[in-house]
């Protein structure tokens, strides 16, 4: 009935007797019966042993979060990491890949060491964690030295679940050897890796401590690895498992297949007609936002200037345009935070990394990017909120010979000279160059395949669809009616007219299905 916080006031009840007592709390009451009686079921009939790790309490950590249940296939990774198996998610940015790692470290009894590139997403995801009443820290370069000791000292006490750091934190080039003593004593329950794509396309010129995480682990006592990245295709994973020390580690690839974004190849070399398709798309795009992807900031100017004479004054969005300020202003008006509004804009890849827009109708591309994992970085920014979308890549022979340049220019910039990154970077600019240019062949089986993706999911056990039904959603992504240029039959002629069809949810004529299907099929 009541009364002070006195340890005598204290009742213990069963979900049932709760309910009786706070007729306000039937329905979760018994959600939460529910759980847990279905994850000891699930344990029962659980033959191969995968489900003994799973806590009954995984209900009421995705609640802490703020989360009713899992996507597909969250819940898939934190089994594995529940079970302490060392893993790389490769899902799209936006999918969720935060709580993976969040919810087994909640479950835990230890913590969670969080390596990040950059200061400002460490410094979200810990204000998002506590504002849900999660002890959590960060240490950077920018915190004074008793700022400092006093953050390490909650970590030796136990007082936090996640610490956020830099690799370069334990570098004793970079930091004071107090410091990386500070850290080498944490004995981590999981080793976070944030951004792993980093590994591979940093850890050899522009971040060199990337390279060096698997030394970080040994000196952690070998905790079990999460590491998460939105690209990385078969041989990246490869090169990233293999410089973390766990070659064998189990990788969960989702989210290169995006039914719901139709793919268009447009071999289009004159700029003049790029300018004209450009705006007859932008007029047929339906309510939403375009985003128009350049190579360089000479190229964007040049693109803006000659829209701008057709009839299109888009904004254009690069990492030298005037202050700070005005580049997040034109942030703000492309996500809807600030007046006027921009519906389109010209950027470069420097626009919004880990920008999460769900109404991007449209995506074009000026050029290919330098790789696929770039490519389905960008384009997949289309269509976050499940409905259809359309991605335009414009193709021309000569578009590998910029992009080789500016590898051979970063590879100049590096520290230590290293061919190796350089013939790596050259390697992953022909790879896009043929799958942009093989326009008889499907776009998306190419893309899916280049990451590994498998087209259906694995069959499951009957315990773990009992856990799935309980802490699962399924996808609510609408695929689209349409699928790539090679499939489709889409010419520089037809393209406007198709974009129509697919953001209108209209299937291709029949006849032209046939004719395609024709063409595509295989000599005898």
């Amino acid at each position: 009935m009541g009364g002070g916080d006195e340890l005598g006031n204290l009742i213990t009840l069963c979900d049932g007797c709760h309910a009786t007592r706070h007729p306000n709390l039937h329905a979760s009451l018994a959600r939460r019966t529910i759980e847990r009686w279905g994850v000891r079921l699930a344990r029962l009939l659980d033959r191969h042993g995968t489900l003994q790790s799973l806590d009954e309490a995984i209900g009421a950590a995705l609640r802490v979060l703020g989360v009713e249940r899992f996507r597909f296939p969250q819940l898939e990774v934190v089994l594995a990491a529940l079970r302490g198996e060392s893993l790389l998610f490769v899902s799209a940015t936006g999918s969720g890949k935060s709580l993976c790692f969040q919810v087994p470290v909640l479950l835990s009894r230890g913590l969670g060491v969080v390596l990040s590139p950059l200061r400002a997403l460490m410094s979200q995801q810990v204000e998002g964690l506590h504002r849900r009443q999660i002890p959590c820290t960060f240490i950077n370069g920018d915190l004074g030295p008793q700022e400092k000791k006093l953050r390490y000292e909650l970590v030796r006490q136990g007082a936090v679940k996640f610490l956020f750091c830099t690799p370069e934190r334990f570098d004793a080039t970079v930091v004071r050897p107090a410091e990386i003593a500070a850290l080498s004593r944490v004995r981590p329950t999981y080793l976070v890796v944030d951004e792993a794509h980093c590994i591979d396309r940093w850890g050899k010129d522009f971040r060199p401590n990337y390279d060096r995480i698997g030394g970080i682990r040994q000196m952690l006592g070998h905790p079990p690895v999460l590491a998460f990245t939105a690209t990385a295709g078969t041989e990246s994973q490869q090169r990233i498992l293999a410089s973390l020390g766990v070659p064998h580690a189990r990788v969960i690839v989702t989210g290169a297949n995006r039914p719901n974004i139709a793919l268009a190849r447009l071999p289009l070399e004159k700029d003049g007609d790029r300018f004209t398709l450009v705006a007859e798309l932008l007029e047929a795009m339906p309510p939403g936002r375009a985003m128009i992807f350049v190579p360089t900031v000479r190229v964007g100017e040049r693109v803006r200037d000659d829209l701008r004479d057709v009839g299109c004054d888009l904004p254009f969005y690069h990492s030298r345009m005037g202050t700070a300020n005005e580049r997040d202003t034109l942030l703000g008006q492309f996500t809807g935070r600030l007046s006027p509004p921009a519906h389109a804009v010209i950027c470069t890849n420097a626009f919004g990394m880990g920008l999460d827009v769900p109404d991007v109708r449209l995506v074009v591309h000026w050029q290919h990017p330098a790789s696929v994992e770039d490519y389905l970085q960008e384009f997949g920014r289309a269509g976050r909120d499940g409905r259809p979308a359309v991605a335009v890549l414009f193709t021309g022979p000569r578009d590998d010979g910029l992009l080789k340049f500016m590898a051979e220019k970063t590879a100049r910039a590096a520290p230590v000279p290293d061919p190796e990154a350089l013939a790596a970077k050259y390697r992953a600019i022909d790879v896009m160059q043929a799958m942009a240019c093989a326009r008889g062949r499907c776009f998306r089986k190419d893309i899916v395949g280049y990451f590994g993706e498998p087209l259906s999911a694995a069959n499951r056990t009957v315990a773990e669809r009992i856990v799935a039904w309980i802490f699962e959603r399924g996808s609510r992504r609408k695929a689209s009616t349409s699928c790539c240029d090679a499939c489709d039959g889409v010419n520089d002629r037809t393209v406007v007219a198709w974009a129509s069809r697919v953001w209108t949810g209209r299937t291709n004529p029949s006849w032209l299905r046939r004719a395609v299907a024709r063409r595509n099929r295989p000599p005898r």
